[in-house]
């Protein structure tokens, strides 16, 4: 088992036996987030492989598979954004704060996180209003196949609800005694 992978299953079984109900909670909910993000993008490949076979090959386009497959992303990148902050994965520039001390870093992450906060509160708050106008006017796509807009656009604040959660638990535990270190992804 490599390092990356150790450190990985260090941090969910962490997660997963941690004391507070909360975090048992909430790991297994974003996990599953996680596990259909990645199942609604592999769905979005195989939709596209269709289409292609089928138009190219088959001169028969279909009217479905843009819409389907604009929608899997959609909530597949929703869903994920969560499951990426919980696992600690995010794209981050270090090179500063790992020259400081662990206070330093503790207050750096706790910016980031109180900014993450902010934006994905922001964007569940407004999200939420745009499903409802969605909703009462009872928009549908421009395509032929006219899927209502609500399907997309509820992806939205549900997504950014998830991760404004996940931020906030994520300064619970940043404070905590118990603080997990960030993943090392090297390219």
């Amino acid at each position: 088992m490599s390092n990356e992978t150790k450190k990985e299953k260090d941090l969910s079984a962490w997660r997963a036996e941690h004391p507070s109900l909360w975090v048992r909670l909430n790991y297994r909910l974003i996990k599953g987030c996680g596990q259909l993000s990645a199942a609604l993008f592999v769905l979005v490949a195989v939709i596209i492989t269709y289409e292609v076979i089928a138009r190219y090959v088959f001169t028969a386009p279909t009217i479905w598979s843009e819409d389907i497959s604009l929608l899997c992303q959609i909530w597949a990148t929703c869903l994920g954004a969560s499951w990426v902050l919980q696992h600690k994965a995010l794209i981050r520039i270090d090179f500063l704060t790992s020259m400081l001390g662990e206070r330093v870093q503790k207050m750096s992450d706790f910016v980031a996180l109180l900014s993450i906060i902010f934006f994905a509160g922001f964007v569940a708050y407004y999200g939420f209003e745009l499903l409802a106008e969605s909703i009462a006017m009872g928009s549908a796509s421009a395509s032929m196949l006219g899927l209502p807009l609500w399907t997309t656009k509820s992806a939205i604040p549900i997504g950014f609800g998830l991760l404004t959660l996940q931020a906030i638990l994520e300064i619970f535990l940043l404070f905590a005694s118990d603080y997990q270190e960030h993943e090392e992804v090297s390219l």
